[in-house]
């Protein structure tokens, strides 16, 4: 496997299953929500439809990292890994982001009644741009916390994984009880959409580290500070 097109078409191969299974999903609430419209039961509220497609982008780390040993045993390395998985899961962010729209588009167009909420109705716009964007950046910010997340429990197993995640818990917890977080509520909903840009740009920096930490990852799962020691 001297090329890309072998660790690409594995990643592909390895998300699409995943993919289809969500997209079903979300076209099934979409038909659901669609129908309670029609029979006047949204007239109270409103309805989530991203929701499947968002969480299973957080996911996506997890339930295709076994592609690493298939990649690294036909002959592939660590680099055509990461950046396989990572051009896989930017098609399907893309194709997903077009899903999405194109749903609450036809609801629009076909159900006055029906509400899907779009996390794009935050910004004060009707740009259709944004609400491409803002889909595209969340989910790209959900698998950059996945991709880390899995890389880092690769890297250095499950104790040390799961003290850093309860430091940073207990951390995130003392902050929101002693601190005063007012300030982030109102940067957010007074700046949404450059906080939704931030979120791509942290997405990046995950995603880059998550590839440095990858480029020299071990063999097996957690067994990355006993090679350093060796």
């Amino acid at each position: 496997m001297n090329t890309f097109t072998g660790p690409f078409r594995l990643m592909m191969k390895e998300m699409s299953l995943t993919f289809y299974i969500n997209a079903t999903i979300t076209f099934v609430l979409f038909v659901f929500y669609n129908f309670l419209g029609f029979i006047g039961a949204t007239e109270s509220g409103g309805f989530i439809l991203f929701g499947p497609i968002f969480f299973v982008f957080l996911l996506y780390p997890f339930i295709n990292f076994s592609g690493y040993k298939y990649i690294l045993s036909l002959g592939g390395t660590r680099k055509q890994f990461v950046l396989a998985m990572y051009l896989t899961a930017f098609l399907y962010s893309v194709i997903s982001v077009l899903l999405l729209n194109s749903f609450y588009l036809i609801t629009n167009l076909i159900n006055s009644t029906s509400n899907l909420f779009h996390l794009a109705e935050l910004v004060n716009s009707s740009n259709g741009l944004f609400y491409l964007w803002i889909d595209f950046s969340w989910i790209i910010f959900l698998f950059s916390l996945g991709m880390i997340a899995k890389t880092i429990w690769f890297n250095y197993g499950s104790v040390i994984s799961l003290a850093g995640a309860t430091l940073l818990l207990m951390i995130t917890i003392v902050i929101v009880v002693f601190g005063d977080i007012s300030w982030l509520f109102e940067f957010i909903f007074t700046n949404y959409l450059l906080f939704v840009t931030v979120l791509f740009v942290l997405s990046l920096v995950l995603l880059i580290f998550s590839y440095l930490l990858m480029l020299n990852a071990p063999l097996e799962k957690g067994n990355r500070l006993i090679s350093n020691i060796r």
